[in-house]
């Protein structure tokens, strides 16, 4: 039973005012109880029909969620659902929506009028298109943590939100979790992807760093270009079909056999050529990267014995805190000097070199793909001091930090 419907009410009535959104009152059976919409419609791509939205959004309007839930249709709208409660009971859902999170460019809309046919609404849908707002990936976060304090009381942290959203979204299709954070692109100039992204994600793949790439940042819709102008579907095809085959080529450079990595290519674009929807094409995509790099990790870890596979994963797990040779062998049980002999023969390397390597690989990153000084670099990395960092830098490189800089910065 609702009580004191008039005080929700009013809440999504600031709601929708001050952020000139639409919001829906919903109850678990489905019914919606008050909605405010103003002069704004739903997109006539689902004929304005509430229910085609929430088949589109898999709303379950009896399914009660600890946080904001973002959710996007296969049309770039983003929506929020928020789980209300009163008196810690479930009562039903406030439904915020639609937002796009960039400006869509002609060529996007045209591609989604051409694939769902709907040629004799062309303009009532570019006029859609312009009266929703704006609301970037980051900012919609923050809005549902806004929205859901003002309806529940009930204060949340954005980090906090867009992990739960992330890890929802893998579970419904079945993906290990990646702590995926969308990236800001100016929406008035024309986008494609941020080649400093992908550099990290091939160098991710080439070395198989499986938790790492959990905690990558997905390349977005909004950074991406158009490779089609007549099908918005046939332009996510063939940015799936370059993604695969840069993979491809990096998880070789890692090490997997090209003749595994081009059949592993060929049965990915064949079934991504059997796709019709955005979100299979995206959930295919990120599964061919997670494949590639699961791939080369497996073939790294056949390369060494158990022992010093654990040490070389400890060493680089720990790459930010101070390591020693002992605190390597405590690990495994072993003696310094018996771990010593079978690293070494194994590697090729000292476990003190090793440990000195990856540490300098972690401060090739960082000077390459950030902004941070070279003497933040040091101190992160657990370097005595900057003298010393630049003396172990140099000699894995050939040359300072500050010459590598010069040289590989690419901000």
């Amino acid at each position: 039973m609702i009580t004191n419907i008039e005080k929700y009410k009013h809440k999504c009535k600031i709601i929708s005012d001050l952020h000139d959104v639409s919001t829906f009152f919903i109850t678990p059976s489905g019914n919606i109880i008050f909605e405010y919409i103003d002069q704004r419609k739903l997109n006539p791509l689902y004929h304005n029909d509430k229910q085609n939205l929430f088949s589109l959004l898999n709303f379950e309007p009896d399914k009660q969620y600890s946080f904001p839930v973002i959710k996007k249709t296969y049309f770039f709208e983003n929506y929020i659902i928020i789980s209300v409660l009163q008196n810690n009971e479930f009562i039903g859902t406030v439904v915020i929506g639609p937002t796009l999170p960039y400006v869509l460019f002609e060529q996007k809309i045209n591609g989604i009028i051409n694939d769902f046919h709907v040629f004799t609404h062309r303009e009532q849908v570019f006029n859609y298109y312009k009266m929703i707002p704006i609301i970037s990936k980051e900012k919609i976060i923050h809005l549902g943590v806004m929205s859901n304090y003002l309806i529940n009381n009930i204060l949340l942290s954005p980090k906090e939100v867009a992990y739960e959203n992330n890890l929802l979204k893998q579970k419904s299709i079945g993906m290990e979790p990646t702590n995926i954070i969308s990236e800001k692109a100016n929406p008035y100039e024309a986008s494609h992807h941020d080649p400093l992204l992908e550099k990290q994600l091939l160098s991710i793949i080439k070395e198989g760093r499986i938790e790492e790439l959990r905690m990558f940042t997905k390349l977005e819709e909004e950074t991406t270009g158009v490779l089609s102008k007549t099908s918005h579907v046939r332009s996510k095809k063939n940015l799936g079909i370059v993604a695969i085959a840069i993979a491809t080529r990096a998880a070789i450079d890692g090490g997997l056999h090209s003749e595994i990595a081009f059949s592993l290519s060929d049965s990915y674009i064949q079934r991504l050529e059997d796709l019709a929807s955005i979100e299979e094409i995206d959930n295919l995509q990120m599964e061919a990267i997670f494949t590639f790099t699961k791939r080369v990790s497996e073939v790294k870890e056949q390369q060494h014995t158990i022992t010093v596979t654990i040490c070389k994963n400890y060493i680089y797990s720990n790459r930010f805190e101070k390591i020693t040779h002992e605190d390597v062998a405590n690990i495994v049980q072993l003696s310094q000097s018996y771990l010593s002999v079978l690293f070494k023969k194994e590697v090729g390397i000292s476990v003190s070199d090793y440990i000195q390597k990856i540490k300098i690989e972690e401060a090739k990153n960082l000077i390459a793909y950030t902004n941070t000084p070279l003497s933040e670099i040091s101190s992160l990395l657990q370097f005595t001091d900057q003298s010393y960092f630049t003396k172990v830098f140099k000699k894995f490189e050939g040359i300072t930090p500050k010459q590598y800089k010069e040289r590989h910065h690419l901000i």
